[in-house]
């Protein structure tokens, strides 16, 4: 008996209509944001837009349906935004400052959120810019506090989160540093336990273990953005191309790409589908995906 076709690793890309190219939002159903947020209805977007200074990176939707952020929450059902009470006063304004809240990432757990502050930081006197990163409970208790420096991305796992300053930095839910690995990441994700971290600088994608912080596999492809997934990686250049890669040992080998013609995307797994923004007025492409990573 002839055994059936195995299904392609990566199916070929279809572009939605609509969409947003900031972030991606951890979890189902598929969410993108930017300015607003955009979701799909039977292959119809929707679209809100988010409160000025709600900042889209790091959102999450939890086990309870909870769809997270910023230092809010957003209800698809009445597509409206509200804000946790109790996490606004991590937010307080001061004449002539701009909000301190520069990135928020919610934790796996959604129970506790990493929120990038930066004090002292009139648009005139760069110098004079303070930034830390406070973990915080969802109830507004602040855990721990880390000070840093020249942060270009912020994720978090379940219970870490990756820092990418002039050091890049794992720290634990009180804020505590679990692990410093060399080098600066360009973009990071997280996934299946694990982060990546991408250093286009470097031509490089490293897997590093959220637990402690170990790097534990390289891959030596020059690529924009990349996203773990059990045993492997997936990874897109700035052309498009989108590669899949499975862990070897402490390196990576490729098994499969496809061209998708996006320029310069974000790269997610949601669901079953590899999600890509990118630019133009209908960034977001998706394909199917099949891990043959094992």
């Amino acid at each position: 008996m002839t055994s059936p076709p195995r299904p392609p690793t990566l199916s070929d890309f279809t572009t939605l209509p609509g969409g947003e190219s900031v972030a991606i939002a951890a979890g189902s159903p598929l969410v993108t944001l930017g300015a607003g947020a955009t979701w799909w209805d039977k292959g119809t977007p929707v679209s809100v837009a988010l409160p000025a200074g709600v900042t889209p990176e790091g959102a999450r939707w939890i086990a309870d349906g909870t769809l997270l952020v910023g230092l809010g929450t957003l209800d698809l059902a009445t597509r409206s935004w509200r804000a946790i009470p109790a996490l606004t006063s991590f937010n307080q304004l001061q004449p002539g400052f701009s909000s301190p809240v520069r990135q928020v990432a919610w934790l796996g757990d959604g129970a506790h959120v990493a929120i990038l502050l930066e004090t002292g930081n009139p648009p005139n006197r760069p110098a004079a810019r303070r930034q830390e990163v406070v973990i915080a409970t969802r109830d507004g208790r602040a855990r721990g506090r880390l000070e840093v420096e020249a942060v270009t991305d912020m994720v978090a796992a379940t219970d870490r989160v990756l820092v990418s300053g002039t050091k890049l930095q794992v720290l634990d839910l009180d804020a505590r540093v679990i692990a410093t690995l060399p080098g600066m990441a360009v973009r990071a994700s997280e996934g299946a336990g694990m982060f990546a971290v991408t250093r286009t600088g470097r031509h490089e994608v490293t897997l590093v273990r959220a637990d402690d912080g170990a790097a534990i596999a390289a891959w030596d492809v020059a690529v924009h953005d990349a996203v773990p997934v059990p045993h492997g990686v997936v990874a897109v250049d700035f052309e498009g191309t989108v590669r899949v890669g499975c862990i070897a040992g402490g390196a990576v080998r490729e098994v499969a790409s496809v061209a998708s013609g996006a320029k310069a995307p974000l790269i997610r797994l949601v669901g079953d589908r590899i999600v890509l923004a990118g630019g133009g007025p209908s960034p977001v492409q998706t394909a199917t995906f099949t891990n043959p990573c094992r």
